[in-house]
């Protein structure tokens, strides 16, 4: 069996105002390619499909095209779709009366039964090209409020989904590998705090990798946007995002994961091979300069000898640019002045992050610098203000309150009443 793992594709985004549709057309011919040129088997999609839980069209649009013409292409494709915190279950789920529900699934939320979590109702079968069933897909979205078993929460709660679903996946396909998904945040895993929602679960903002039983074969994780493996007791892997959600990421590389399992004929379970396909970047992310600061005087002539070539083709794929200024003193047009520095250069100025030289932190080149509130994470916005009126830190107690509230905040109308969604199982709205 080949799986493809993918994940935080967040159709409809915008960065700093631009809108990204044609780097997520880009994206998505580019994975429908990937996907016939490798024969691939099924396609799992961890999380966070949207950006919003309330998408444009477009953003619809755009995975309905996409899911009729990878799946017109490649007649034996199965495509398992979980929800992630950006993603509004029910919307998530609209369309799938209208698919072919042998080929595609598409779990918003944890399925429920009798008020309580039922992972049992989360398993998908996937066939080989023969039409055998080779491996087995425990589909677990993200775990909203109420998605945990009523006597629990965090980590010990969401490790009881997780071995719950695999004792039914052992139970009615014995002998096959399983595949787990989940949209979490791991502990150990590298985060991006401009651009990932925080998220807590029964009380927790990072889960335990012991989460995951030893006899799952592959955990096919979203939520974190660089792509990476998670020290565990068995194969986990971030897939990450397809290309940078925010300037922080610029730097990172990313790529889907092709996973080739074998059925399980042997005691212990077979290790999957795992190999990184690098998604091209469809969009350049350019920074002045590329380390530091610079002076206002020093930025403006970098940007007028800044030579980027001509782009031909949509005005969408021009180059993002951020600049970092620093400053000694308030700048009122320092931003007239970037502007007319790159009069007539085919690039997006996308963010200008102005430092102030003399307190916390430094520039890459040793210079104490102070970063904008945009730079810092809430919590540590919130502790340093705490400093500020009471000449302490702000006690544990008090800091998981407000991630608490970041989480809830962030959650928005996701987090309503319970409601019946389309597939008959009760999600939260």
């Amino acid at each position: 069996m080949r799986i493809l793992h993918t994940a935080d594709w967040h159709l409809g985004q915008e960065l700093h105002g631009f809108e990204r549709g044609a780097e997520h057309d880009r994206f998505l011919n580019w994975l429908a390619r990937t996907i016939s040129d490798q024969a691939v088997d099924a396609l799992v999609m961890a999380g966070d499909v949207y950006d919003t839980v309330n998408p444009p069209v477009a953003a619809q649009t755009r995975l309905y095209r996409f899911l009729n013409g990878v799946l017109d292409r490649n007649p034996g494709l199965q495509v398992v779709i979980v929800g992630g915190n950006h993603d509004g279950p029910t919307r998530l789920e609209l369309p799938a009366p209208l698919l072919d529900a042998r080929r595609v699934t598409i779990l918003g939320a944890i399925p429920r039964q009798d008020g309580r979590p039922a992972p049992e109702h989360c398993l998908v079968p996937l066939t080989d090209a023969g039409g055998r069933i080779g491996a087995v897909v425990a589909a677990i979205a993200y775990p909203r409020p109420g998605d945990l078993p009523v006597d629990g929460g965090g980590s010990a709660a969401l490790g009881q989904i997780y071995q719950a679903a695999l004792d039914a996946a052992t139970s009615r396909f014995p002998g096959l590998p399983v595949i787990a998904t989940g949209h979490l945040h791991v502990a150990g895993a590298t985060v991006s705090e401009t651009s990932e929602r925080p998220v807590m679960i029964g009380g927790e903002e990072a889960m335990s990798a012991g989460i995951f039983p030893a006899g799952l074969a592959y955990v096919a994780l979203g939520h974190l946007h660089r792509a990476q493996r998670v020290a565990a007791g068995t194969a986990v892997r971030y897939a990450g995002s397809p290309f940078p959600m925010s300037m922080a990421e610029r730097n990172y590389r990313h790529s889907v994961a092709l996973v080739t399992l074998a059925p399980d004929t042997e005691p212990d379970i077979p290790l999957p091979e795992i190999d990184l396909i690098e998604i091209p970047r469809p969009v350049a992310f350019l920074r002045v300069p590329a380390d530091g600061a610079l002076a206002p005087d020093d930025a403006i002539a970098a940007l007028t000898a800044l030579d980027i070539a001509p782009m031909p083709e949509h005005a969408e794929l021009r180059p993002f640019l951020e600049v970092v200024v620093q400053l000694d003193a308030p700048a009122p047009d320092l931003r007239r002045r970037l502007d007319a520095a790159l009069d007539g250069k085919p690039v997006r100025l996308a963010r200008v992050r102005s430092l102030h030289a003399g307190a916390g932190g430094t520039l890459g080149d040793g210079t104490a610098a102070m970063a904008g509130l945009d730079e810092i994470s809430p919590a540590e916005v919130f502790a340093r203000l705490h400093r500020q009126r009471f000449e302490t830190d702000p006690p544990s107690a008090l800091i998981d309150g407000f991630r608490h509230l970041l989480a809830d905040v962030a959650a928005g109308d996701d987090q309503d009443d319970l409601v019946a969604n389309t597939t008959g199982h009760e999600v939260p709205r």
